[in-house]
């Protein structure tokens, strides 16, 4: 079980060492605006859109009479590769995307490999120590983000953008080998996909699966403005690469400890409750970055950083009490025989959602007139996400009757 958990602490790192230098590199030798940033991240997203279609290969089509590390391993170099060209590739937004987005599928194919595996321990465990196994995984994976950030803030700004994306590229290959040694049973039976797939959606049309995927995905398709915040950050208010990257570091820093909190006391937590009191809070916390662009925060004697950094550690304490609970319940939630499959088409649902949120995001930052040096309007797009941020409140009906205790 080691070695499994050590790959969420890679994966982390993984995604966390390069994205100051993705950033820098889009912002300024790219040279996209806002918009086409968070159309390009919207993208990138889409394989974990497919964590169902990997999870369905892998359980009907056992390599070697294994139906997990063979795809890890394969798919961690598919990685590897992409990370390799990247640096090289023409600047050409197209180019660059899928580039990238063929590295995310990679690492994303492997995700779902460990996440089956990680789902057949969870179920064995007992209503005692229910969720630890998650707990531990997010936790590695938030650690392995944690490192990356602080490192990887520097090495950008000592090494530039090309050394660090050559230097990502190594992370895939450890997971390669770490593959190796992850225990997993061998099957001498190749599951009919037919079969697999009924299945499936008999464990789909459960009303204790279909309903908290429903409310996942309300919360998740909100618009957003992560694209227009960085550039805000960077030319509106100075952000230097190092600050950027102890933002990183504070949230994961954050993650964290909400993971803790969520495992120590509310676990047992009713998800209605839960989830509506997190969904107000966020809603709250996230109107005040308002303040930081009206600079109504320098007027307060607060410098944008430290204010930019206590709404980063508020907002993302308060996210993690809506990730946690619904990462716990889907695993709780898989039958017997598509482990992958079911857990991953759960938690796609929030890539799908994803994607959504980044392209639409990306639409209403261009209907705004939001760009790389014009940020008037950016407090109207603000205003507009954060509306639409309390319609997973009216969906709170769906997850009602499902309890910390629900299993199939």
């Amino acid at each position: 079980m080691i070695a499994l958990l050590l790959f969420y602490l890679l994966l982390g790192f993984n995604f966390s060492f390069p994205s100051v230098a993705i950033r820098y590199w889009l912002m300024d030798t790219v040279q996209v605006t806002p918009a086409q940033m968070a159309a390009i991240f919207g993208v990138i997203s889409i394989p974990w859109c497919l964590k169902p279609f990997f999870g369905f290969i892998s359980d009907s089509y056992p390599i070697f009479g294994y139906r997990r590390k063979p795809y890890m391993i394969l798919a961690a170099y598919l990685a590897c590769f992409m990370w390799m060209i990247l640096p090289f590739c023409p600047h050409d937004e197209f180019v660059i995307t899928f580039v990238m987005t063929l590295s995310s599928a990679g690492m994303c194919f492997a995700d779902v490999m460990a996440d089956s595996l990680l789902v057949t321990m969870a179920k064995k465990e007992s209503d005692k120590k229910r969720g630890s196994i998650q707990s531990w995984s997010w936790g590695l994976r938030f650690l392995g983000g944690l490192l990356a950030s602080a490192s990887g803030a520097v090495a950008y700004e000592n090494l530039g953008y090309a050394q660090v994306f050559l230097l990502n590229s190594m992370v895939p290959v450890a997971v390669a080998i770490l593959a190796c040694f992850i225990n997993e049973e061998t099957t001498t039976t190749h599951t009919n996909w037919r079969e697999t797939g009924k299945t499936l959606i008999s464990a789909i049309k459960q009303p204790g699966i279909y309903k908290p995927a429903l409310f996942l995905f309300l919360i998740c398709v909100t618009p957003g403005y992560g694209g227009a915040m960085t550039f805000f950050y960077e030319r509106e208010l100075g952000f230097t690469p190092t600050e950027f990257g102890m933002l990183d570091v504070m949230g994961h820093v954050v993650s964290i400890i909400g993971i803790i909190i969520y495992k120590k006391w509310l676990r047992q937590v009713s998800f209605p409750k839960i989830f509506g009191t997190a969904l107000v809070l966020s809603f709250l916390l996230e109107n005040t970055m308002l303040l930081l662009v009206f600079h109504v925060n320098r007027q307060m004697g607060i410098p944008d950083y430290v204010f930019a950094f206590i709404e980063r550690v508020t907002i993302t304490l308060v996210g993690q009490f809506i990730t946690m609970p619904m990462v716990v319940l889907g695993a709780r939630l898989c039958p017997p025989g598509v482990e992958g499959s079911l857990y991953a088409l759960l938690m796609s649902i929030t890539n799908i959602g994803g994607v959504v949120s980044e392209e639409w995001g990306s639409l209403l930052t261009n209907m705004f007139g939001v760009s790389g040096t014009n940020f008037t309007n950016l407090w109207k797009l603000m205003l507009l996400c954060h509306a639409f941020d309390l319609l997973p409140l009216t969906g709170l009906g769906l997850i009602r009757k499902i309890t910390p205790e629900t299993s199939i």
